[in-house]
């Protein structure tokens, strides 16, 4: 191969690995590209072909992904500018994605389950990579949302259910399956783990929306007839507290405030699914948190005991038995002055 040809192919690959000081400045303009392309494809969509927006996409999810894939993690720790660039990169991916399978025929005129089941796989599995080789805790988040969202699409491809009760009970189980994930991910990968318990709580709000997007939007309409009933069942709100409550628990415990919003989210959900089509009453809901709350409180302010006085020192007299029968009865230790020499006989026993 000719010199001059080996000169131009190094002098692309330097351009394609930047400084790591200039990571900031090139995340920058990533975000703002990534936004000017989503404008683009927002108010050209009839104007331009599907493949000619695929190839926009795709592009600019090839170029920002491999960018951020060039970046070492720091100190066992990826740059702040790397996570950028891998999120902007995987959101123009997953859009890409969906507009080859527009191109390959999918119907998305209505809801196409099976697209979207084969693109979150895909980009899971690339999001998954980035977790892993890129110590990139941001992306572990991504890969299980996107790996949620395949789970459901596949349900819904498979069963075509008619209402959200089945969707609501897997994603309760995909919270559950992530928060043990998140166990045996926290000694090696803390980060990664907090990520996957926000997962987690991504999942059980979703199981309150599922019910109360609907309800809110129907008590503002104003064709909005009569009082709207409850939007989840008894079951599906006790739910929603001890998820909101236990990723409030932990994110104070363990410092993760993506956690503790999360919770505050879960539990501002309940409150909605609590009051819309509720009796003007105390039963239940109110006056079991008031009980639980004020039982709460009582314990942690209630009187302490004091506590037994300290063993006082032995005297000569007092001295076990134990620790008596090495001395003799002068006082003066038997073993003072000695040099003790432990061996063990580590052969076969005769």
């Amino acid at each position: 191969m000719p010199d001059a040809d080996v000169g131009a192919r190094e002098k692309l690959l330097e351009l394609a690995r930047p400084p790591a000081h200039r990571g900031p400045l090139i995340a920058s303009g990533a975000v703002v590209w990534t936004l000017g392309v989503t404008l683009e494809e927002l108010r050209m969509s009839d104007r331009l072909g599907t493949g000619v927006h695929l190839l926009i996409l795709g592009l600019s999810a090839a170029v920002i992904l491999g960018l951020g894939a060039q970046f070492k993690p720091e100190g066992g720790r990826p740059p702040a500018s790397q996570s950028v660039l891998l999120v902007s990169g995987l959101g123009l991916l997953h859009a890409a994605l969906l507009t080859l399978a527009n191109l390959l025929g999918a119907d998305f005129d209505h809801f196409s389950p099976g697209a979207w089941m084969w693109t979150s796989l895909v980009v899971a599995g690339i999001a998954a990579w980035a977790a892993l080789r890129r110590a990139s805790a941001i992306c572990a988040l991504i890969a299980a949302i996107e790996a949620g969202i395949a789970l459901l699409s596949l349900w819904d491809w498979l069963f075509d259910p008619s209402g959200p009760t089945p969707f609501r009970w897997l994603l309760l189980g995909l919270a559950i399956a992530l928060v043990l994930v998140s166990l045996v991910a926290r000694g090696g990968w803390p980060r990664h783990s907090e990520q996957i318990v926000n997962a987690a709580g991504v999942a059980i709000l979703a199981i309150g929306l599922t019910g109360v997007a609907g309800a809110v939007v129907e008590s503002f309409s104003p064709f909005a007839d009569g009082s709207p009933e409850a939007p989840l069942a008894g079951i599906w709100e006790v739910v929603l507290v001890f998820g909101g409550c236990g990723l409030i628990a932990y994110g104070a415990v363990d410092r993760v405030p993506g956690a503790a919003w999360l919770g505050i989210a879960n539990l501002a959900v309940f409150t909605l699914a609590a009051t819309i089509g509720a009796d003007g009453t105390l039963a239940w809901w109110p006056l079991l948190l008031l009980l639980i709350g004020a039982g709460a409180m009582g314990a942690g302010l209630r009187p302490r005991a004091p506590l037994p006085p300290e063993p006082r020192a032995y005297t000569l007299s007092e001295t076990p038995l134990a620790a008596r029968s090495a001395e003799p009865l002068g006082g003066e230790s038997l073993w003072e002055d000695t040099t003790v020499i432990r061996v063990r006989d580590d052969g076969p026993a005769r």
